[in-house]
């Protein structure tokens, strides 16, 4: 008797059990006993799935990459944060971030922090095999031979200067780092499609081409830098020809830096309805043309009557229904906020930190 095997098959709508048949004998098909043992094979398994709804449901996706941005430096709360994990060599190392891939550093924070510090943020990292990230204003103001509005891009979010950016690779340098990922702070959308004050109206040629101005001088230092992008959401997928300039932007990108985009970070807008069928559609076109996909979970900003905890939950609920109504399954993600809330990293004497977005996603996936 040949055998019918049972196996899982990954499906859009999550995990699924199937009969593999392919093998049962002519023999078993032509004297009746194949379809009865089918039906009480497919019953044997219904049967194991409802005495076990957690293998019903599937064990999740692989647990994505992570991406856990320390945040404010100077304020009392960041500071203790930095302090705790960084600066306090008899402090203990946290459970949550041994299951971190990057911790990320805001360029903002990067130039505020001293040398000493930054040399230890280094080696507690190296020392933790957690990879380092700056999130990065990527684009350059202006650039020699380039036509642009006059003071275009002037405090415009995601520009900086080359030569500012040339400083922080060298300080980086100086601290002993080994620069792993940088994640840009909005360019396509600030360059091409921003129509704020100062906004440069760049082609996406453009915005790739002073994109790779700031990009090289990290490069220089650190060639193995590994890149990748942070769009807003739906604000993206609200333009009529979002994908054919997105697939521009890619191939833009890796004509002017050298190198592929590694992944793209989704910014929700949050207080904006259609949010979802916006992701939803940010991952099928990533999934087309292989792009690492990320999401930012967070929450949007905080109501007047809103505490700390109301956020943390708001953003909680946020990812949950991303990854078990949605079905969307990120390569990546990051805890990052912007926002009052809840502005440090750690939950200590100042109140419940980020920590606790990552210790709830790990618990969401059976993370222990």
């Amino acid at each position: 008797m040949s055998p019918i095997r049972i196996h899982w098959e990954m499906t859009k709508e999550g995990r699924r059990c199937a009969i593999d048949d392919r093998q049962a004998s002519d023999e078993g098909r032509r004297f009746g006993w194949y379809r009865p043992m089918k039906i009480l094979f497919s019953v044997l398994v219904a049967g194991l799935l409802l005495a076990n709804p957690a293998t019903a449901a599937g064990p999740s996706a692989p647990t994505p990459q992570i991406w856990f941005s320390m945040g404010a430096l100077t304020s009392p709360a960041g500071h203790q944060s930095w302090d705790t994990l960084f600066y306090n060599p008899d402090a203990p190392w946290p459970e949550f971030m041994n299951h971190l891939h990057v911790v990320g550093i805001l360029t903002q924070a990067l130039l505020k922090i001293s040398d000493e510090d930054l040399a230890k943020v280094v080696v507690r990292l190296k020392q933790k095999h957690v990879a380092l990230g700056i999130e990065m204003l990527a684009q350059a103001y202006t650039l020699p031979g380039i036509d642009a509005p006059p003071h275009c891009g002037e405090g415009v979010e995601g520009h900086y200067a080359p030569f500012a950016t040339a400083a922080l690779a060298a300080k980086l340098k100086r601290a002993g780092a080994t620069l792993d990922y940088i994640a840009m702070d909005e360019p396509l959308w600030f360059g091409h499609y921003y129509n704020g004050k100062l906004a440069c109206h760049s082609s996406i040629e453009n915005v790739a081409e002073r994109v790779a101005a700031n990009l090289r001088e990290y490069q220089k230092v650190f060639p193995h830098v590994i890149i990748g992008d942070g769009e807003p959401f739906p604000s993206i997928t609200d333009q009529p020809h979002w994908q054919d300039d997105y697939k521009e932007w890619l191939r833009f990108f890796q004509v002017k830096t050298g190198q592929p985009l590694a992944y793209t970070f989704v910014d929700i807008n949050w207080g904006v309805t259609h949010w979802p069928a916006s992701l939803q559609a940010m991952r099928d076109f990533a999934h087309q043309v292989h792009l690492p996909l990320g999401t930012i979970y967070n929450d949007a900003p905080p109501r007047a009557a809103m505490s700390n905890q109301d956020w943390l939950d708001d953003a909680v609920r946020n990812f949950t229904h991303i990854e078990r109504t949605l079905r969307v399954s990120p390569d990546w993600l990051a805890f990052s906020s912007w926002e009052k809330y809840p502005g440090h990293a750690l939950t200590d004497s100042y109140g419940v930190g980020e920590d606790y977005l990552v210790k709830q996603y790990l618990q969401l996936h059976g993370v222990k």
